[in-house]
């Protein structure tokens, strides 16, 4: 029996206009009133997140891409990219002209800040190289794809994502890494949990619940590491697969 949900938000709870469709938050309530804990499992910030915990009424939050992890105001994962390591990167970014956003907490400092992208929230604040030698949950280097290639082949003691304009960088681990930690405070084992993503960083999380479910929309490497595939993030793919698993018979889908 599933106790437990953890869904990726960008491209899984959201639409391609990054929009959180009324009929997935009532079918959340639906799960909720089942006594099913809901969690949100992301790459975003803690800040870029805050938002959809609330209008799902869940206070579980995975972020970080599994470095940092709160459960109903409890902090019960927190790991993070050394801080020599975060200022080596950031040095390197300047130097071949690039961009940088150091992020640690609530926190974020650039050299270069970008404006009105929501998941890189907190907006970030104007800084110096000397700002960012300290530890972070996030680097987000925004370079040329050779530029980004030749970073990432020398990178060592973190994880990585290139996501086509920028590298992201992560606290060695997987989202699996800080859900871990959270069931466990919970009370809860790996195979009473089900999660749902579309994206690479996810496949961690998908092979090692109980049930992992891929979006429609993930790359083929993500569907196969799942158990099965729903339908994608604008053709209802969460509502559907919960429906599934949690017999819900919900009126929302035709």
């Amino acid at each position: 029996m599933y106790r437990m949900v953890f869904l990726d938000i960008d491209g899984t709870i959201l639409d391609s206009q990054e929009q959180l469709d009324i009929k997935l938050i009532e079918t959340i309530k639906d799960i909720q009133q089942k006594g099913i804990l809901v969690g949100l499992a992301t790459g975003r910030s803690f800040d870029g997140t805050l938002k959809y915990g609330e209008l799902l009424g869940s206070s579980i939050y995975v972020t970080y891409n599994g470095g940092f992890a709160v459960s109903d105001g409890k902090i019960v994962h927190d790991e993070k990219i050394p801080a020599t390591l975060a200022y080596q990167l950031c040095s390197e970014t300047e130097k071949l002209g690039g961009a940088y956003i150091h992020f640690a907490y609530r926190a974020s400092r650039s050299n270069r800040p970008a404006q009105g992208i929501e998941y890189l929230l907190p907006a970030a604040k104007i800084s110096n190289l000397t700002e960012t030698h300290q530890d972070a949950h996030r680097l987000v280097l925004y370079l040329d794809q050779h530029q980004r290639s030749m970073l990432q082949e020398k990178l060592t003691g973190a994880a990585s994502f290139d996501e086509g304009d920028r590298l992201e960088v992560f606290p060695k681990g997987t989202k699996w890494t800080g859900i871990l930690p959270v069931i466990t405070h919970l009370g809860i084992s790996p195979e009473e949990v089900v999660t749902i993503g579309n994206g690479t960083n996810d496949i961690g999380m998908l092979e090692a619940a109980g049930l992992g479910i891929a979006m429609g929309n993930a790359p083929e490497c993500v569907k196969e590491s799942a158990d099965f595939v729903t339908e994608d993030n604008n053709h209802d793919g969460v509502i559907l697969a919960l429906n599934k698993v949690f017999n819900l018979h919900s009126s929302f889908i035709s």
